[in-house]
Formats: structure tokens, sequence, C-alpha cells
């Protein structure tokens, strides 16, 4: 069964599948550049990922935010856009491993 398939079947409106320009991958994580706000984090140890619509992004087809990423020679990655920051290491979530700052972006007056 192919993903959008499955995605008619799972009744959410949308599109789960995100802008390809958007997806950064390695063999066993996806990172999906949502905005620049909002980055979707994703580990699987045998390099499966799951594409249906879900409550909370039933839409992941979006414009490209503005962001800048490399690869780490240890297989990690760093992240850039105009709201954060993220080092990852390329391995299971944990705390040594995955660490974001966020970007404060002055506010302007009311």
């Amino acid at each position: 069964m192919t993903t959008e398939q499955q995605s008619k079947m799972s009744k959410l409106p949308g599109n789960p599948i995100a802008t390809p320009e958007s997806i950064i991958t390695g063999d066993q994580y996806r990172l999906t550049v949502l905005t620049a706000g909002l980055i979707r984090l994703e580990y699987s140890p045998d390099g499966e990922f799951e594409d249906r619509a879900s409550t909370f992004a039933v839409n992941r087809r979006l414009s490209k935010p503005e962001s800048r990423f490399k690869k780490t020679q240890s297989g990690g990655v760093e992240l850039v856009t105009d709201r954060l920051r993220l080092s990852y290491d390329g391995k299971a979530f944990s705390p040594s491993g995955l660490h974001v700052v966020l970007i404060k972006k002055s506010m302007s007056p009311l």
C-alpha cells in the first residue's frame, strides 16, 4: 500500500508528505523543517518512517523555510533557521545527542 493510499484510509484531510527539499535524512533519522521554528524529528533503528497524517501534522506540504544544514563527519547534523539552531549526533535521541537553541527575534512594539 502506498503512502497516499494509507493517507486516504486515515480520512484526515491534508497532505502528510513534506516538500522533499525540507527533509534531511540519515540511515536511522529523518528531520523535516516544517517552519523556521518547527522541526519534525524522527529516529528509527530500522530506517523506516511513518508518513501518514497525524492529528498534529495533517498537512506537512509547506513552503520550505529558509534553513541551512550540514552533515557532520561523525554522522550527525547541524541545522540553522531564523528561529533555532539544532545539533544532532545522528543516534537514538538523548539529552547529550540532541541540542536546540532558540533564537529570540526582536518584537516590534504594539
